[in-house]
């Protein structure tokens, strides 16, 4: 199997594919294009113009957000396998977030082109974008979620587990999972000072749920952390 054709298998068991009419997904697949990116390399900046949708092959990419004062900030990670990028398709706006990688990724794009064509000749098509906006709202809305979290330790740790994959479920016979950020970074994404994550962190570290590595945090104990959000 080619590199290209591994990641067409991945990028059509998204959840957004998998329930498109099989015409639909096979044309959306044929026509994506395989790019490499290094780390920190910008993928598109918040403002950009309209472009392509994007899909996470290997590796990792950040998402940052800009509100209207202020960033961007860094605000998730995606996993292999995520969409992003469908919102200027609808609106014909700027981006409202950018993508950069967080270590050296291979990404599957549509372009824009392409993806308007296929919508005029599929517009049933439309159904699955709406199915990627669907899935990026639930998204967006488990980060707010996470964020009105009250208690500082339970705020971080939910974060972890969403930018792990581990906040509801854990994957069957998954590995640790190594988190591209920094220490600063999370207390960022995690609405936290810097001094209270790091405590949290090197408690965390000490009863062996994490492994704090250079600018890398790894979640070693998904299903214990989980269990600590649940108690009182």
């Amino acid at each position: 199997m080619t590199t290209l054709d591994a990641a067409r298998e991945l990028a059509g068991r998204s959840a957004w594919l998998v329930g498109a009419e099989p015409q639909f997904r096979r044309a959306v697949l044929e026509r994506c294009v395989l790019q490499h990116f290094e780390p920190h390399q910008v993928i598109y900046a918040v403002g950009d113009g309209p472009g392509g949708i994007h899909c996470l092959i290997s590796g990792s990419v950040r998402v940052s957000l800009a509100s209207a004062e202020s960033g961007p900030f860094f605000s998730h990670l995606m996993r292999p396998g995520t969409w992003i990028g469908e919102g200027p398709l609808i609106t014909r706006q700027p981006r409202l977030v950018g993508l950069s990688a967080g270590r050296r990724s291979a990404v599957m794009l549509l372009p824009l082109p392409a993806i308007q064509s296929l919508l005029d000749t599929y517009p049933a098509g439309w159904h699955a974008i709406a199915m990627l906006t669907f899935v990026n709202l639930q998204t967006a809305v488990m980060v707010l979620n996470d964020l009105m979290i009250r208690d500082d330790t339970k705020r971080l740790i939910a974060t972890l587990l969403r930018l792990s994959g581990h906040r509801f479920v854990s994957p069957a016979e998954s590995d640790p999972i190594a988190l591209d950020l920094s220490q600063d970074d999370l207390a960022t994404m995690a609405n936290l000072a810097r001094s209270t994550t790091l405590a949290i962190l090197h408690r965390l570290a000490e009863a062996e749920l994490i492994r704090l590595d250079y600018r890398h945090i790894v979640v070693l104990e998904p299903e214990r952390l989980r269990r600590m959000l649940k108690t009182d």
